[in-house]
């Protein structure tokens, strides 16, 4: 599998990947960005929600678990804007 990472701002020379330029293109398509703009949160709080869980499991301290929540719940105020 090949790593794509992105390239410096100020080399110019440097091309998109073929995926990077797919990417971009789609994301003209109004419904496309909405959908794509919507998983991405949708992943960031799957994993906030894995790291709550985790914790429970590891029955890591309380403050550490509501550190999560919290987390969690100003990354829901922030969608919600």
């Amino acid at each position: 599998m090949r790593t794509i990472t992105t390239p410096p701002k100020n080399n110019r020379n440097l091309r998109k990947t073929n995926y990077e330029e797919y990417r971009d293109k789609m994301l003209d398509n109004p419904e496309f960005k909405a959908m794509y703009i919507l998983a991405k949160e949708k992943l960031q709080m799957e994993l906030m929600i894995d790291s709550i869980k985790e914790s429970i499991l590891q029955k890591k301290d309380e403050k550490i678990i509501m550190r999560h929540l919290n987390k969690l719940s100003r990354h829901i105020g922030k969608i919600a804007l």
